[in-house]
């Protein structure tokens, strides 16, 4: 009984290890840099590339999608990689940013197949011109069922906005005064 128990937990273990390695092996791949695939020197199929991308970048719609870049080690090392994109330009693209390229190193041009943006770490969305700060704005509630907000300062100076917004039977009204 001790030695079946063995062999089974054995041959668990041994299907289990062959599972995982099979799933991570598929899945996982290697990145290089720009400077290590201009070492290698050589076409290479099916290579993943992490780089920044550097300027000048051409995108063209027509006749067909193309989006022409260069990129450079993150690092900072010497040497940039010319890459073609033939589809849409994703949203967060554009020069400075880093980028993960799946593709094909041929005649000392990454073609790419697949183009993946990191996005920045912290979102800052850009202020308006003149304006410190948006609106203080307050919710209260007033009797009768309606809700009033109220803007407690504005950027540009302007005279205070009072909204009232009031439920009715026929529906919801809303309207501005000015205080």
């Amino acid at each position: 009984m001790g030695k079946i128990f063995i062999s089974l937990v054995i041959g668990f273990i041994v299907i289990g290890t062959l599972i995982v390695y099979q799933a991570t092996t598929g899945t996982s791949s290697l990145v290089f840099s720009p400077s290590e695939l201009l070492a290698k020197g050589v076409p290479v199929n099916r290579i993943r590339v992490g780089g920044k991308v550097v300027d000048p970048v051409s995108y063209q719609t027509e006749p067909s999608f193309e989006l022409r870049f260069q990129v450079e080690d993150p690092a900072g090392h010497s040497g940039t990689v010319p890459v073609v994109y033939r589809n849409l330009k994703p949203d967060m693209f554009q020069a400075g940013r880093d980028v993960l390229i799946d593709g094909d190193y041929v005649a000392e041009t990454l073609e790419a197949a697949k183009l993946l943006t990191q996005c920045p770490s912290k979102y800052e969305p850009p202020s308006p011109a003149g304006a410190s700060a948006p609106p203080k704005m307050g919710v209260g509630k007033r009797s009768g069922g309606g809700v009033e907000v109220r803007a407690a300062s504005s950027p540009s100076g302007a005279d205070l906005q009072l909204v009232r917004r009031s439920v009715s039977e026929g529906g919801e009204q809303i309207r501005g005064e000015n205080n």
